[in-house]
């Protein structure tokens, strides 16, 4: 059996001392290069093409925040004068929906969604004719809430979705748009 060299040996150690390091080097490189990366794409591509976007469509922050904040712009002018600028006139006309109570649907009656909302139009006529239709529209309402289960329920934008099918289900019901905007003051599942 041939004696080993210690020089050998030494050499050897280096070689493989070098090798682990030359092995995690793709493990640091992605470590490191793949978020710098991903920022620079975010913030020099994917933001100003979202922005600019944005800005074609006429939405920008201070517009998007001013309707939520000027809090009936509309009815400080006696319903608006028709939008002179190309805008289109703001729901002036509102009408409460409270305790709309619903089984939510698998769970063999055992759990409920109970909701108030109030429902905006630019329809002056928009009481009259809820209250002349109050029975269909509450049956339609009850209609979306019973179809939502729990694991809708945990989704982020359930909200968003359960007012735009009031909307919808509204609609059909009465037959033509008279619900522009849904804002719900309660939303609770039991």
């Amino acid at each position: 059996m041939p004696k080993e060299d210690p020089k050998d040996k030494g050499a050897a150690d280096k070689k493989g001392g070098s090798s682990a390091i030359a092995g995690w080097l793709p493990v640091l490189v992605v470590l490191v290069l793949v978020p710098a990366l991903s920022y620079a794409m975010a913030e020099f591509v994917l933001f100003p093409k979202l922005e600019a976007k944005l800005a074609a469509l006429g939405v920008s922050e201070q517009g998007a925040a001013a309707p939520a904040a000027g809090g009936g712009h509309g009815a400080s002018h006696g319903g608006g004068h028709g939008g002179g600028h190309g805008e289109e006139m703001e729901p002036t006309h509102s009408y409460e929906f409270t305790n709309v109570v619903a089984n939510l649907a698998g769970s063999m009656r055992s759990r409920f969604i109970k909701v108030s909302f109030t429902a905006y139009s630019s329809d002056p006529e928009l009481e009259h004719k809820v209250e002349a239709n109050k029975a269909k529209l509450l049956d339609a309402a009850i209609g979306v809430l019973s179809t939502l289960t729990l694991s809708d329920l945990e989704n982020p934008g359930v909200k968003n979705k359960v007012r735009s099918d009031l909307v919808f289900a509204f609609e059909a019901v009465m037959r033509e748009r008279l619900i522009e905007e849904i804002y719900f003051s309660e939303f609770v599942i039991q």
